[in-house]
C-alpha cells in the first residue's frame, strides 16, 4: 500500500478552499477603482443638473450674480526685486547708468552743486563690455598695454587693476577668468569670507600687486584702514550686469555697501556715546533760596558802588588841557597852504599858547613816591595832550575822523620788509598795492598804505616863567614796545655797509618827505626801528585815537615835580593835511593815573549797576517778607 505524505494541520479540502477565496478578493480589489470612476461621474452630472436648475432660476428672478471676492494672498503679495529682474533681459552696463545710480543716491543728501561736482566726465569711462566677451578679452581690449603697465608698477599696498563685484564666490570665479589676461602679473583676493582685513594689508604691503578683485566692502574697509592705496590705480571694473541665485546684480542689493554704505547712514553723525558728549557729566544744581540769593545780590550791589565810587573820584583827580590847532592861532595860515594843491608841499609852521592855572603835581601813593607822567597827544582831531601820572611824562599825538581800522588800510603793508629781510626789500608784497613801485618802477620802503601816510607833524615846548622861556626837553627813546622794536621790525643787514648802503635800490614812499634811512642821526632809531615809524603802524582801533610822541625829561627844575604854573607856548611843524577826511588836530595836556585818562563810562557803568542790583534786592526782600518770610506760599 502506497503511502500517502500529507502536511500537517491542513486537509486537501481545505486548501482549495482557501484557494478560491483569494482569488475572488482580488477580483473584487480590482472591480472598486472602476465602481468609484462611475460614482464620480453620478455626482457631477448631479451637480451639473443642480447647477443649470439654479441658473435657471437666476434668469426667472433677475437677481445679480455675486462675483467671488479674489483671494486676499494674491492681492497683497507684492513683487519682489528678485520678480523684477527675472522679467528684465541682461543688458551692458552703461556709463549713464552709473551717472543715474550717484544721483538717485545723493539726491536727498546732497545740493545741486554739490551733486555736479561728484558728477563723472565721459572721458572717465572705457567702452562697455557688450556681453559677447569674457573677462579677458574684454580686458584685452581695453587694456592693449597691460605688460607695459604690469612692468611699470611698483608700488606697494596698492594695485593697477581693481575688479569689483557682488560677492566672493564671483570673484573667485572672476580670478580663474583672469588667467589668460593677467600673464606675469599678481592677483589679490579682496573679499571678506575666512580672509581677515589685517591678512589682506599684510598681503598687500610683502610685495607688488598688479590685480585686485573683491566686493564692495571689503575694499572700502581697506581703503579706509589706509591699506590699499589707490594713487596707482589705473583701471576701475565694474561687475556690473553679473546676477546672484536671486537674479540680483551688485547695485541691486539693498544690504551691500553699495547701496547702503555705512558712513552715509541716519546715525552717521551720531555723538559717541561718552558722558561728555551725551552730558551726562555730574553737574552742580544749586537750590535757589532767598537766604542764599538776597544776601548775594546786596553784596554784588555794594561793590559796585564802591567800585564806581572810587573809580569816578580816581578820574576827577585828572587834570587836563585841550589845545585844538588844527585852525587855531598862527596855525590858519598853514590849514590854508594845506587846502591848496600846489602850495600842500611847501613847509608851514605855527605856534600856539596856553596857561597851566593849577600844577600838575606829583603825588605819593600806596607808600611810595608815584612819580606822575607827563603826556603829550597829537590826535587826528589835532590834540596834543600833555599829562602827569606816575612814572615818567609822556607826550602823545592824537587824530580824529581818521580811520585806521579799514581792513585794506590794515593790510596795505608788508612785515616782512620790515623785518629786514632782503628779498623782500626790494621784492614788497602785492599787498602794499598801489604802494608797492614808484612810476620808475622802483621798490618803495615801506611799502603799503600804512607807512605812506605817516604822522609827521613835530612839537616843541616852551615854558614862559619869571626866569624868561625856558625850553621843555622830551626824549623820543622809549616810546614803542619792547617786542616791536627788538623783534618785529629791524633793519637790513648793514655789515660792512652804511644804512643808506642797505637801502640803495629803493625809494621812500610818496608822501614821505626823507627816506626813512635818513629819521634820525643815532643808528638805534634809524630806519625801520625808528620809534615814531614804530608807533605809527600799529593801527587803532577806533577813528578818534592818541599816540605816543615823546617823554617829558624832568631831571632840571622847574619840572622835577611836574608842570608849573604858568603860560606855555607849542611850536609846531605843521605837515600833515587833514582836509581830504575833514580830521581834526588837538593838544592835549593831561594827568594820567593808574587807571588811565580820564574816562567816565566804567565809573558809571559801575554806579548803575550797583544801584540796580541794589533796588532788585530791596524789592525782593520786600516780597519774601510779605510773602514767603514764615515758608508760606504766595497767595493771588
Amino acid at each position: 500500500m502506497a503511502e500517502v505524505r500529507v502536511p500537517d494541520g491542513n486537509t486537501p479540502e481545505e486548501d482549495v478552499t482557501e484557494d478560491v477565496t483569494d482569488q475572488a478578493s482580488k477580483a473584487a480589489k480590482r472591480k472598486r477603482p472602476a465602481e468609484k470612476r462611475a460614482t464620480k461621474k453620478k455626482k457631477g452630472e448631479q451637480k451639473g443638473v443642480v447647477a443649470e436648475e439654479k441658473e435657471a432660476e437666476g434668469e426667472k428672478s433677475n437677481k445679480p450674480k455675486r462675483k467671488r471676492k479674489a483671494s486676499i494672498a494674491t492681492s497683497a503679495k507684492k513683487k519682489t526685486i528678485t520678480d523684477v529682474l527675472a522679467s528684465s533681459k541682461p543688458k551692458a552696463g552703461s556709463p549713464a547708468d552709473l551717472q543715474n545710480l550717484v544721483t538717485q543716491y545723493f539726491s536727498d543728501k546732497r545740493s545741486v552743486i554739490e551733486q555736479e561736482d561728484l558728477r563723472l566726465s565721459d572721458s572717465c569711462f572705457l567702452s562697455c563690455n557688450d556681453l559677447t566677451h569674457t573677462l579677458s578679452s574684454y580686458l584685452k581690449q581695453v587694456c592693449p598695454k597691460w605688460a607695459k603697465i604690469q612692468k611699470n608698477h611698483t608700488e606697494k599696498s596698492s594695485v593697477v587693476l581693481l575688479i569689483v563685484c557682488s560677492s566672493a564666490l564671483r570673484a573667485i570665479e572672476l580670478i580663474k577668468q583672469l588667467t589668460t589676461f593677467k600673464g606675469a602679473a599678481k592677483t589679490i583676493k579682496l573679499f571678506a569670507k575666512h580672509i581677515k582685513i589685517e591678512e589682506q594689508v599684510k598681503l598687500l604691503q610683502k610685495g607688488v600687486t598688479h590685480i585686485g578683485v573683491g566686493t564692495p566692502g571689503r575694499v572700502s574697509a581697506l581703503i579706509e584702514n589706509d591699506g590699499l592705496n589707490l594713487k596707482s590705480l589705473r583701471y576701475l571694473v565694474l561687475d556690473w550686469n553679473w546676477r546672484d541665485q536671486k537674479l540680483r546684480r551688485m547695485v541691486d542689493i539693498p544690504e551691500g555697501p553699495v547701496m547702503n554704505p555705512v558712513k552715509e547712514g541716519p546715525f552717521s553723525r551720531r555723538p559717541d556715546n561718552s558722558a561728555f558728549k551725551q552730558q551726562r557729566l555730574p553737574a552742580w544744581t544749586p537750590m535757589l533760596t532767598a537766604r542764599s540769593v538776597l544776601p548775594f545780590l546786596y553784596f554784588t550791589g555794594l561793590i559796585c558802588l564802591l567800585l564806581g565810587i572810587w573809580l569816578i573820584l580816581t578820574v576827577q583827580t585828572i587834570q587836563e588841557i585841550k589845545l585844538d590847532y588844527t585852525e587855531a592861532g598862527t596855525c590858519d595860515k598853514c590849514f590854508a597852504k594845506r587846502k591848496n594843491v600846489s602850495l600842500a608841499g611847501e613847509s608851514c609852521s605855527c605856534t600856539v599858547t596856553f596857561a597851566v592855572e593849577k600844577m600838575f603835581k606829583v603825588r605819593w601813593r600806596f607808600g611810595q613816591r608815584a612819580n606822575k607822567r607827563l603826556i603829550l597827544y597829537k590826535t587826528q582831531t589835532s590834540l596834543v595832550s600833555v599829562a602827569v601820572t606816575p612814572g615818567r611824562r609822556f607826550v602823545y599825538y592824537g587824530l580824529k575822523n581818521f580811520h585806521q581800522n579799514l581792513r585794506r588800510y590794515m593790510d596795505s603793508r608788508d612785515d616782512t620788509q620790515t623785518a629786514g629781510r632782503k628779498r623782500n626789500l626790494k621784492n614788497p608784497s602785492s599787498y602794499c598795492k598801489p604802494f608797492v613801485r614808484d612810476q620808475h618802477g622802483s621798490p618803495i620802503a615801506p611799502c603799503g598804505a600804512v607807512a605812506n601816510s605817516i604822522f609827521n607833524d613835530s612839537f616843541s615846548l616852551t615854558h614862559y616863567g619869571s626866569r624868561g622861556p625856558v625850553p621843555v626837553t622830551l626824549l623820543r627813546r622809549g616810546i614803542a614796545w619792547y617786542t616791536d622794536k627788538n623783534i618785529k621790525y629791524r633793519n637790513p643787514n648793514t655789515e660792512n655797509m652804511t644804512l643808506a648802503q642797505a637801502f640803495n635800490g629803493t625809494v621812500q614812499p610818496l608822501y614821505w618827505q626823507r627816506p626813512v634811512y635818513e629819521f634820525d642821526t643815532d643808528p638805534s632809531n634809524n630806519g625801520f626801528i625808528n620809534e615814531d615809524l614804530i608807533v605809527w603802524m600799529r593801527e587803532a582801533a577806533f577813528p578818534n585815537f592818541k599816540k605816543l610822541y615823546g617823554v617829558l625829561h624832568r631831571s632840571r627844575n622847574p619840572f622835577k615835580n611836574g608842570l608849573p604854573v604858568g603860560n606855555y607856548s607849542i611850536h609846531i611843524n605843521y605837515n600833515f593835511p587833514v582836509q581830504p577826511f575833514q580830521g581834526r588836530k588837538e593838544v592835549v595836556l593831561t594827568t594820567l593815573t593808574w587807571f588811565g585818562g580820564p574816562n567816565y563810562f566804567l565809573p558809571i557803568a559801575y554806579l548803575i549797576t550797583g544801584s540796580v542790583v541794589l533796588l532788585m534786592a530791596v524789592a525782593l526782600t520786600a516780597i519774601w517778607w510779605k510773602f514767603g518770610k514764615n515758608g508760606k506760599n504766595m497767595e493771588g
